[in-house]
C-alpha cells in the first residue's frame, strides 16, 4: 500500500483497483488466477502488515482452495452484514456463477474486481478479452467497465458507492494484461474523498439486512410454482433505478475529484455520421484514430459503454448523434451460435425499439464485428479499416 499522502502515483491496473477495494471492505475472500492475481496478493500483503480500511479496521483476507470456495466465503460473509470483496477472472469466475446468482438473487450489495481474461475453449489463454464477464451477465451482476488504469481506480470506487444505494452486486471489470498490467500514473484517491463517497447510513443498512438471530430474517428458502415466477419479477425496480444510481454517484465523484465518467459516453463531433461502439481498453485506440481521422474532415465518433448492466438504452440514445448513418458494433468475446454478439444484440434492439416508437426518425445501417481475442492486437489500421467500410453503401452484415 502507498503513502495516500501522494495525490500522483505510478500504478499498474491491478494495484489501482485494490488500492480501493481494501479501503472499502472487510473481508476479502481470494484464490488467485491470472491476470487477477495481484489484486489478491496486496489486499494479502496489507492485510498481514495490518494496514486499515477507511473505518479504522483491518480487513479480513482468506485464501480458499478455488474460486468457488471463494464465492461461498463472499456469500456467506455478506449474509453476516460484513462488507465484503472478491477478485478473480476467466474460468475462475465461471467457478463463481452459481453463488452469483444467489448474491444477485438476494438483493446483496456487492462488487467483484475482474481483471477480464479469455475462457478456455479450443485451447486455455491466460490473456485478456471479455469472454468471462459476457458469460457472467446472465447472473443479475451489474456490469461496470473500465478502459484505463486511472478508470480502474476511480471505477472501483464509484461501483462500491452505487452497490450500496442500488442493492444490485457488481462486477467492475478491466481488460486483463492490457490493462490489468498497464503501468501508468494515475491521480490517487485521498481517504477523505473515500470516505464521502461510501455512505454510512447505507453501509448500517446493509449491516441490519444480516442473517441475525436477533433480528430474525428468513432468506433463501425453496419456492413453488405458485409464487416463483412472481418472486423474480419483483427485483425489475431495482434494475430499473441502477443507471441513475450509476450516474448520480458518477456526477458526486465528479464534484469531488474533478474527473468526470458517464454510464454511455460519447467522443467526437456533434454532426458525425460513422459511429463505432466499443467498451474496455479498445476505446483508447479507437477515440484516438477516429480524432486522427476527423482532423482531416471525415466524421467519425465512438462511443464507450461504461454501464454494460443494466443495459442504460436512454443514457446510450441520448448519447448517438442524431446524424449518425452507420454504426459498428465491436465486442471483445464471442458467442458462438449466436445471431450478433451480446453487446450488437443490445445496440441493435435499442435503436429498433426507438425508430419503432418514432424516438428516431431513420434506422442507421448497424453491423456487429469481434476483435482482441485473448489480447491479439488491435491497431490503428484494423479501426481505420472499420470506419472504411461504414462509409460503404451496403455493408458487410457482420465483421469476421
Amino acid at each position: 500500500m502507498k503513502d495516500n499522502n501522494k495525490s500522483v502515483l505510478t500504478l499498474d491496473g491491478n494495484e489501482a483497483a485494490v488500492h480501493i477495494a481494501y479501503r472499502v471492505n472487510e473481508v476479502c475472500a481470494i484464490y488467485p488466477i491470472t491476470p487477477s492475481s495481484t489484486m489478491a496478493e496486496f489486499a494479502d500483503e496489507w492485510s498481514a502488515k495490518g494496514l486499515k480500511n477507511i473505518w479504522g479496521n483491518v480487513p479480513e483476507v482468506i485464501e480458499m482452495q478455488s474460486e468457488g470456495g471463494a464465492a461461498g466465503t463472499v456469500h456467506g460473509a455478506l449474509q453476516t452484514g460484513a462488507l465484503t470483496t472478491t477478485f478473480t477472472a476467466s474460468q475462475g469466475l465461471m467457478l463463481m456463477l452459481p453463488n452469483m446468482y444467489k448474491i444477485a438473487g438476494e438483493l446483496t450489495s456487492a462488487v467483484f474486481h475482474v481483471a477480464a481474461r479469455s475462457l478456455s475453449a479450443q485451447a486455455l489463454s491466460i490473456f485478456g478479452d471479455h469472454q468471462d464477464v459476457m458469460a457472467a451477465r446472465t447472473t443479475g451482476f451489474a456490469l461496470l467497465s473500465s478502459a484505463s488504469v486511472q478508470e480502474a481506480h476511480d471505477l472501483a470506487l464509484i461501483s462500491q458507492a452505487a452497490t450500496l444505494k442500488g442493492r444490485l452486486p457488481f462486477i467492475h471489470f478491466f481488460d486483463g494484461f492490457r490493462t490489468s498490467h498497464e503501468v501508468s500514473k494515475i491521480n490517487i484517491i485521498p481517504d477523505d474523498v473515500i470516505r464521502e463517497m461510501i455512505d454510512d447510513n447505507l453501509v448500517i443498512a446493509h449491516r441490519n439486512r444480516a442473517l441475525n438471530p436477533d433480528n430474525p430474517f428468513i432468506r433463501g428458502t425453496a419456492q413453488n410454482p405458485d409464487v416463483y415466477f412472481q418472486g423474480r419479477e419483483t427485483v425489475n425496480q431495482f434494475y430499473d433505478a441502477l443507471p441513475m444510481i450509476v450516474k448520480t454517484e458518477m456526477e458526486k465523484f465528479a464534484a469531488l475529484t474533478g474527473r468526470k465518467y458517464q454510464t454511455v459516453k460519447y467522443m467526437g463531433p456533434a454532426d458525425a455520421e460513422h459511429i463505432i461502439i466499443i467498451m474496455g481498453s479498445g476505446t483508447e485506440t479507437t477515440a484516438s484514430t477516429s480524432e486522427f481521422l476527423n482532423s482531416f474532415g471525415e466524421k467519425t465518433g465512438v462511443i464507450q459503454i461504461m454501464l454494460y448492466r443494466p443495459f442504460p438504452a436512454e443514457d446510450f440514445m441520448q448519447a448517438l448523434p442524431k446524424t449518425v448513418k452507420s454504426i459498428a458494433v465491436l465486442d471483445r468475446t464471442k458467442e458462438s451460435g449466436a445471431s450478433g454478439e451480446p453487446m450488437y444484440q443490445d445496440v441493435m434492439i435499442t435503436i429498433m425499439e426507438n425508430f419503432v416508437n418514432s424516438g428516431i426518425p431513420a434506422m442507421p445501417q448497424i453491423i456487429g464485428g469481434r476483435y482482441g481475442l485473448s489480447s491479439k492486437e488491435f491497431t490503428p489500421a484494423m479501426v481505420k479499416s472499420i470506419y472504411d467500410e461504414l462509409k460503404k453503401k451496403n455493408l458487410k452484415i457482420i465483421l469476421r
